[in-house]
């Protein structure tokens, strides 16, 4: 399969990991066997001269959280959550570090989220749950990168994405969320970057709503305006943003995903933001296009449609 996306021309690979359901004992010890195996997908990847992005994927338990499942962005949640968080995260720091360069780049949280709440997606200023899980992601970040830096080493010096509530540009974007300081290890290169889910406009990327087909003129002008927001805040003060979750769910209309995916990318591009697209395995069987962002068929090696992904490497080397 990673022949297959070299070949292609990707030269980014973010693989999700889960690591909730891989620990055997009341220490968060992680399973060795598992992390072997994360270890050989990566270097895997890294053989073949290709960025690779590790993170904390599928452990964002509910509000009933409890031991080992993962963590949760409340406060009332801090202490089980701060246990997972900083014993994985000292696993991972321990398994891969002098022996990766900077290709290899760790992902601290994927969307940190208030599952089950009305803002689980959405940043409203001013709303209680919302400005709680900016401030508990902010305090999580704070601790996950502490103990990535002071794992020394290449660690020390690796690049590293966060983010915010549901790595969502709303919550991204919102007032109250910094990125850790990393200037006491990294004072002259900004080794930090922004990890933002940016599904936009959400109408033609992500509404299942076959209608709503066309990259119209005022859905450009929207995820234009997306840009320049991020670029306000964080291209602009010198830090990078990597889209690691974009894309346009299928329906039936491929020029149009086409136009969209080629102007966001090549915009994305100049504004030196990079993106990495989504691909669930799941594609367009029938006229419901909730959910269908399969590009990749895993066992035969193909892409569907094949256009389109071309269309997305060509941008990307424009």
């Amino acid at each position: 399969m990673i022949d297959k996306l070299v070949a292609k021309g990707f030269k980014t690979i973010r693989i999700p990991v889960t690591w909730h359901n891989h620990i055997i004992d009341k220490s968060y010890t992680i399973d060795p066997a598992w992390m072997k195996r994360v270890k050989e997908i990566v270097d895997y990847c890294l053989k073949k001269g290709l960025f690779v992005i590790i993170n904390v994927h599928h452990d964002n338990s509910d509000s009933s959280l409890s031991y080992g499942k993962g963590f949760y962005p409340r406060s009332n949640q801090m202490g089980e959550s701060k246990k997972f968080l900083a014993n994985i995260w000292s696993q991972i720091t321990l398994a891969f570090n002098n022996g990766y360069d900077y290709h290899l780049i760790f992902e601290a949280l994927n969307e940190p989220r208030l599952i089950g709440d009305g803002h689980e997606w959405y940043y409203q200023a001013g709303d209680q749950s919302s400005e709680e899980c900016v401030k508990v992601v902010n305090e999580y970040n704070n601790m996950i990168h502490t103990i990535i830096r002071n794992s020394g080493g290449n660690n020390k010096l690796r690049f590293l994405l966060f983010t915010s509530g549901a790595a969502a540009f709303s919550y991204v974007t919102s007032n109250n969320f910094y990125l850790p300081d990393d200037t006491k290890y990294n004072p002259k290169i900004k080794r930090i970057l922004v990890s933002v889910h940016m599904y936009a406009p959400y109408d033609f990327a992500m509404n299942g709503d076959m209608s709503k087909n066309q990259f119209t003129e005022a859905y450009k002008n929207e995820l234009e305006s997306n840009f320049q927001a991020l670029k306000a805040k964080f291209i602009s003060n010198g830090y990078y943003v990597v889209f690691t979750e974009m894309g346009a769910t299928d329906k039936m209309n491929t020029d149009q995903r086409i136009a969209w995916g080629t102007f966001y990318v090549q915009r994305a591009k100049k504004l030196r933001m990079a993106c990495v697209i989504w691909d669930n395995n799941i594609f367009n069987t029938n006229w419901d296009a909730n959910e269908k962002f399969g590009l990749y068929h895993r066992s035969q090696g193909t892409f569907e449609p094949d256009s389109y992904v071309t269309a997305l490497i060509n941008a990307a080397k424009s």
